[in-house]
């Protein structure tokens, strides 16, 4: 069986939307038209709201602004102390644009991660309420039988209002459900600027694709290169050196030397914290891929089970709730492998961005 079968497909974009767009007016039900919302189209709403993102477009406009006002200082200081500074200042500056430009691409790194997880959410928000209540209908069938069954003698009282006490429990969790969907699309909602009870059609795009082997031996070093938390530590312990270097101030030598020692052991943890985290992340991954794997094996495995258990219903072996109940068995499957697929989406985006670690 292919493995991208487990995406998200027009055709389950079509069930959900009948099934779930529906409010209650009274004691009917009206089914309402959703309109769609792409993953890549919630990213870029998200992205073009983003107060983040604004602010420090700005601050880099500032920061520019800034700079030439030092170049003037530098060219008129007097004495050699304000020119020292006006050099520090500039270089200061200098490494501050660096860092905004980084930081301007990293938070639309970590927007993209954010509107990622919320839609993902929401969409397993809404396949938990399809399974709710497919179990439901299942559970309603398997009270009214047991209520027949128990009428003409053939299952005791305890065992008929063990059943009954089970399925009125079951039937008063619904309100959670819609309340978790409330709360999930709350959450995407606040990230792409819409209204907190817009309600939507979810187009997830993710396809489950194995991640490609990593020799993590020359992996890490290159993430280490790029890795903004690095390059800000790289930044301190430059500036710490520039400060001591352009110093002629003997009384702080010391302090200045202090100054260097305590960047270079920051920066050296930061690198070591990053290995680490891309490790973990490495070994997750490869985790879950086996986890989904397993998962496509027994759900190929129950598609066999389906054919020979359709069949014992054809001979009246079986009866048509066991066969329901065992297409609900494959649908839950089907889901968590939905679900699965998602989370590994996730944790590639972290190990192959590791700003996101």
């Amino acid at each position: 069986m292919n493995k991208k079968l487990f995406i998200y497909t027009i055709f389950t974009v079509a069930v959900v939307t009948i099934f779930l767009s529906r409010v209650k007016t009274g004691a009917a039900t009206e089914a309402v038209a959703l309109d769609t919302l792409e993953l890549s189209e919630a990213v870029a709403r998200a992205i073009e709201r983003s107060s983040e993102l604004k602010t420090l477009d700005e601050s880099a406009y500032l920061n520019e602004l800034n700079r030439v006002t030092l170049e003037t200082a530098k060219v008129e200081s007097v004495h050699e102390t304000q020119y020292i500074n006006s050099l520090v200042s500039l270089f200061q500056n200098e490494l501050r644009q660096a860092i905004l430009t980084e930081n301007i691409a990293m938070q639309k790194l970590i927007i993209e991660y954010s509107v990622t997880r919320y839609y993902g959410a929401a969409a397993a928000a809404e396949r938990d309420l399809i399974l709710y209540d497919v179990g439901l209908g299942l559970s309603e069938k398997n009270f009214k039988i047991a209520e027949v069954r128990h009428k003409l003698g053939m299952i005791s009282k305890n065992t008929f209002e063990t059943i009954k006490s089970n399925y009125e429990k079951e039937s008063a969790n619904r309100e959670m459900k819609l309340i978790a969907i409330e709360n999930a699309f709350r959450a995407l909602n606040g990230a792409i600027g819409s209204g907190p009870g817009a309600r939507w059609a979810l187009l997830a795009e993710i396809e489950y694709e194995p991640l490609e082997e990593y020799n993590l031996a020359h992996y890490i070093p290159d993430c280490v290169k790029t890795n903004v938390a690095v390059i800000n530590k790289e930044n301190d312990l430059e500036l710490a050196k520039y400060r001591r270097d352009v110093s002629n101030d003997p009384d702080a030598e010391e302090e200045l030397d202090i100054g260097v020692t305590q960047a270079e052991r920051a920066l050296s943890d930061t690198k070591k914290t990053l290995g680490d985290k891309l490790t973990s992340c490495y070994e997750d991954i490869r985790s879950m891929e086996t986890q989904y794997e397993l998962g496509v094996k027994d759900y190929e495995d129950m598609l066999g089970q389906l054919k020979l258990k359709e069949t014992q219903y054809g001979l009246g072996k079986l009866t048509l709730l066991d066969v329901e109940n065992y297409k609900y068995q494959m649908l839950q499957l089907e889901y968590r492998l939905k679900g699965r697929a998602y989370d590994h989406h996730v944790r590639k985006m972290q190990f192959m961005n590791p700003d996101l670690l």
